[in-house]
């Protein structure tokens, strides 16, 4: 008889603990996750800073498109001034390398 005792104590201590267990899993199921948190406020502020960085970029870049590179500066009149310098020294050699295949070698000596 005495073990039918301490088996009931024992079923109704198991009992308890599962009532216990199953009132914390249920009172656990309510807990709100939006509430603000210190962490939550610093996450929010990084993807913030970052959101804006990158809308920063993104302008730039758009307004980078519009740059004139054909406007006229000092350096490329200076580049295009040797330029032509360049190909007129090219032109008179060419025209020197003609001028020089028509040269009878023994009529300038004998003239």
């Amino acid at each position: 008889m005495a073990e039918l005792m301490f088996g009931l104590g024992q079923t109704k201590k198991k009992k308890e603990v599962q009532k216990k267990v199953a009132d914390t899993k249920k009172n656990l199921r309510d807990v709100n996750m939006a509430v603000e948190t210190v962490e939550g406020a610093v996450r929010n502020q990084q993807h913030n800073r970052e959101k804006d960085w990158k809308a920063n970029k993104t302008e730039t870049k758009k307004n980078l498109r519009d740059v004139n590179m054909a406007v006229e500066t000092v350096e490329s009149a200076v580049r295009s001034e040797q330029h032509n310098r360049e190909k007129d020294w090219k032109a008179t050699g060419a025209n020197q390398k003609k001028a020089n295949t028509n040269f009878d070698m023994a009529k300038a000596l004998f003239s």
